[in-house]
């Protein structure tokens, strides 16, 4: 994939102000199927001119097609409508997560075209070997030169900028080369980043349609642990060695249940589907939670169990929210958040946790950092990470000018606009 050139003098390139626009005017298109000329004009501060030569080239390229609107014209004439050709490219989202990862093929609007699921594998190398045959499977063949590239969503702390995983201690990955294994010998670009930083991008793309024009919100992922996706200023947060926002693993309690990670009492062990399944078993008399596998499985059964009546269920449900709640009233001190999204297992039981978690909030929390704070269920549902991953790459395709930096809110134009076309 080409790179923003630059001039000796230190300024953009001719090439890289023409694919700058061609990429702003995609995003507009993208984000307004249907969009005129001359609203895009208006939109972006380019002229008509400009808006004519750039939007022909697109047209020209195949990303871009045109018809004439049906509706009224303040001019007489009908305005031409502009749509994105979805199935000009492509794009393939991975989720590696037990109880099984997942490999999506998605078009330019982000509405899947294939999928395929990949059983869990305690052997990682088998496991990716595994998934890397389904990508090749998805990408192949006669689609392959129209295919953007591959974004990965990979479980703990992580190098993405390798796809390594550094510690993934749910799952007990530690070290692992996942980039390196499923990359080599594919002639894609390949992008990874961690679960819950992709579930925040998801939540940017495709999420509730009222957490649009969000730009601070905290995603909280509670499927093989607990993380955390930050939002801060519509950019996710990463800090020095892309490990920061791992809430997770911040202390509830100094000498609290032992975690994974070493520590004790991290809100992890308290407030995720193995936190859950953990609460329902001390009411049941079932044995200790043991491996990863299959409690994301058993915590969904658990809230099933719980809309459907059965106490024992609410209770270990109620508890967790409760548990969820605390650790809410530190993302609310530390971050001040516009939202805060929840995914599963909450998202599915949110009718009867939602006032749990308002009340322990509304009794640690002062008024005014409550003030405008949105609690709002993810709609994606156990889908967040997967389409996060493939909107990784999507990102990538409408802002490549912006090619280096962090991906900015995709629902803001973030570019310089330029007329350098001729």
């Amino acid at each position: 994939m080409p790179s923003v050139s630059f001039t000796t003098s230190g300024a953009l390139g001719k090439s890289a102000i023409r694919q700058a626009n061609e990429r702003l005017l995609l995003d507009s298109i993208r984000r307004r199927p249907g969009i005129s000329r001359a609203e895009i004009a208006r939109q972006t501060g380019f002229s008509r001119t400009s808006v004519t030569f750039v939007v022909n080239r697109l047209i020209g390229k195949g990303l871009v097609q045109e018809q004439k609107s049906e509706g009224p014209s303040q001019t007489g004439r009908p305005p031409s409508e502009l749509r994105l050709v979805s199935t000009a490219m492509m794009a393939v989202g991975v989720e590696i997560s037990p109880p099984e990862s997942r490999v999506v093929l998605v078009n330019l609007n982000g509405e899947t075209l294939e999928f395929r699921s990949i059983p869990w594998k305690a052997n990682s190398d088998v496991l990716l070997d595994e998934i890397k045959d389904a990508i090749r499977s998805l990408a192949g063949g006669r689609r392959s030169r129209r295919i953007i590239g591959v974004g990965v969503s990979l479980p703990g702390s992580v190098d993405k900028s390798a796809g390594r995983v550094i510690a993934a201690e749910s799952i007990g990955w530690f070290g692992i080369e996942a980039g390196k294994r499923l990359s080599r010998g594919l002639p894609w670009r390949f992008w990874y980043d961690n679960n819950a930083n992709l579930c925040a991008l998801a939540e940017q793309w495709f999420g509730n349609p009222e957490a649009n024009d969000f730009r601070y919100f905290v995603c909280i992922r509670a499927q093989g642990g607990l993380g955390t996706g930050v939002v801060m200023d519509g950019r996710i947060l990463r800090g020095m060695s892309s490990a920061a926002a791992e809430f997770g693993h911040v202390m509830l309690y100094p000498d609290g249940r032992l975690c994974n990670c070493g520590n004790r009492g991290c809100w992890e062990q308290y407030a995720s589907d193995a936190a859950l399944v953990r609460a329902y078993r001390e009411r049941t008399g079932g044995s200790a939670v043991a491996g990863t596998v299959n409690v994301t499985n058993e915590a969904i059964r658990i809230v099933d169990a719980a809309l459907d009546g059965d106490s024992r269920s609410l209770e270990a449900l109620r508890e967790t929210a409760r548990y969820l709640a605390l650790g809410c009233v530190n993302l609310i001190a530390a971050l001040n958040p516009q939202a805060i999204i929840f995914g599963e297992p909450f998202t599915r039981g949110w009718k009867l946790i939602e006032e749990d978690i308002r009340a322990e909030l509304r009794s640690r929390v002062p008024p005014y950092q409550l003030s405008g704070l949105r609690l709002i269920p993810s709609r994606l549902g156990p889908d967040a990470s997967m389409l996060g991953a493939a909107a990784l790459v999507l990102n990538s395709f409408f802002t490549r000018f912006d090619h280096g930096r962090e991906p900015s809110h995709p629902r803001k134009s973030s570019g310089v606009l330029m007329e350098a076309y001729r």
